[in-house]
């Protein structure tokens, strides 16, 4: 979809503006499923490398502003120390060991959690989810538990019948091409429209 875009928009000799959205991400963290949220940014990634390609090809790279970034975090969080090379999507194992490490309950638990959200669940098919009970905390033993299937949902602190929430984070603006120089430090969200905004000539 992003290659036919750039193709189509490029025949505008006065230029473009294109807008391409990972939006499954938001989806699958507010359903508390990692898996998913990680694999459409890879889409998200994907995505990137081809526009960078495609307007490689047609002559028009250095003349244009790619701009990466997101509307707000989620409350996804990395936690444990796991050993290098541990599955992200695992349970925790602790360098040099060669069993799971163990909370104080003495079950292990995941590298990726949310600090609120539905919870636990296993098989569950993308948004379907939200039909099955709110299981927060720590509400099973994972040990025999494959965290790393598709249809798993990381444990939550704490309970919301809704879905995870957003948080508060800044977020990353990562930008390449004429203009870029200006996404620099930490910036007002407005900042990126200014930029977008403003005719921006090659040197």
């Amino acid at each position: 979809m992003t290659e036919k875009a750039i193709q189509v928009l490029h025949k505008n000799n006065k230029g473009f503006y294109l807008q391409v959205e990972g939006g499954r991400v938001d989806h699958a963290h507010h359903a508390g499923n990692a898996y998913r949220a990680l694999t459409d940014t890879i889409a998200l990634s994907n995505a990137v490398k081809k526009a960078v390609d495609t307007l490689k090809a047609n002559g028009e790279l250095d003349d244009t502003l790619i701009i990466v970034s997101a509307d707000h975090s989620h409350v996804f969080t990395i936690g444990g120390y796991p050993q290098r090379g541990n599955n992200i999507l695992g349970k925790v194992i602790d360098p040099g060991s060669t069993d799971y490490t163990k909370a104080s309950d003495g079950a292990p638990y995941t590298t990726l959690s949310y600090a609120n959200g539905l919870g636990y669940h296993t098989g569950v098919a993308g948004d379907d989810v939200y039909a099955a009970p709110v299981q927060a905390g720590r509400f099973e033993d994972m040990t025999a538990v494959d965290t790393t299937d598709s249809g798993f949902h990381q444990e939550a602190t704490v309970p919301m019948a809704g879905g995870e929430t957003h948080a508060g984070e800044d977020v990353a603006i990562y930008a390449w091409g004429p203009g870029a120089h200006w996404f620099q430090g930490t910036l007002e969200q407005n900042a990126i429209f200014h930029v977008m905004n403003k005719k921006i000539s090659k040197k």
